[in-house]
């Protein structure tokens, strides 16, 4: 993994937000982002502003089931991130 990649992941996973999103999709197969915004007690907009950045680094999945978005880790790239944060 270059430099650029992980400082643009730890970027991403610098919001304490996304790292308690994050955390209960990984306890998951797969979630819904309206419980994801029920855990959290915050609003779908907000799940969905911050599981965008965390899709675009590539560590959640995401699919469309009827008009329900869900998630569920991307577990290569989750495992690559645990490994690299081992290494520091």
């Amino acid at each position: 993994m270059t430099l650029d990649r992980a400082s643009q992941i730890f970027k991403a996973l610098g919001d304490p937000t996304r790292l308690q999103l994050l955390q209960l999709v990984a306890e998951q197969e797969s979630i819904c982002g309206v419980d994801l915004a029920e855990h959290l007690a915050i609003t779908a907009p907000t799940v969905t502003h911050h599981m965008q950045k965390l899709a675009e680094v590539n560590l959640v999945q995401r699919h469309r089931q009827g008009k329900w978005t869900r998630y569920q880790v991307n577990p290569g790239e989750y495992q690559r991130i645990a490994a690299l944060i081992d290494q520091l």
